[in-house]
């Protein structure tokens, strides 16, 4: 635990996760009609908590630095859920009781944190150039570019085509 504390690499990629889950947090407090509707306190509480409940919730382990490889699935439902339910606990900003939380705003501000966050994960995991597709290269180690040529640009006399 105190080498975790000591790692640059784990202190980038928890902040860097902090940060998004608070931005997460804060997306739904926007959708006021003007500017000046937004509850601009509850806003910066609310992410401010969710930033912190994401540091305390990277303490138990980042996949990213400790070269941990889960699939995508599994890594984006751990990330979901965990954004849902730090937005959940940054809800109860300023609710003194549980009977005082507005729980139809907490959870519809919970979902949509948690969908901002799938979006976002969705967005970082597209290949930037469409064209090509970057395999982890398995086998050998080393990345292998594949490019998907279009069926107009293979011409007739292409000896590669068709063959195995």
């Amino acid at each position: 635990m105190k080498t975790l504390l000591l790692s640059r690499t784990w202190w980038r990629d928890a902040a860097a996760r902090a940060l998004y889950t608070a931005i997460a947090i804060a997306v739904p407090y926007l959708g006021a009609a003007l500017l000046t509707d937004v509850p601009w306190l509850t806003l910066a509480l609310a992410s401010a908590l969710g930033f912190v409940a994401s540091l305390a919730t990277s303490l138990a382990g980042l996949p990213e630095a400790s070269g941990v490889d889960l699939p995508w699935w599994l890594a984006a439902l751990e990330r979901v859920v965990k954004t849902f339910c730090q937005a959940l606990a940054a809800g109860f900003v300023g609710a003194t009781l549980i009977t005082d939380v507005p729980w139809p705003v907490v959870l519809q501000a919970a979902a949509i944190s948690a969908l901002t966050s799938l979006l976002r994960l969705i967005l970082a995991t597209l290949p930037a150039d469409p064209t090509r597709v970057i395999d982890a290269g398995r086998a050998t180690g080393q990345p292998v570019v594949i490019t998907i040529v279009p069926p107009a640009e293979i011409s007739a006399d292409d000896t590669t085509h068709g063959k195995g």
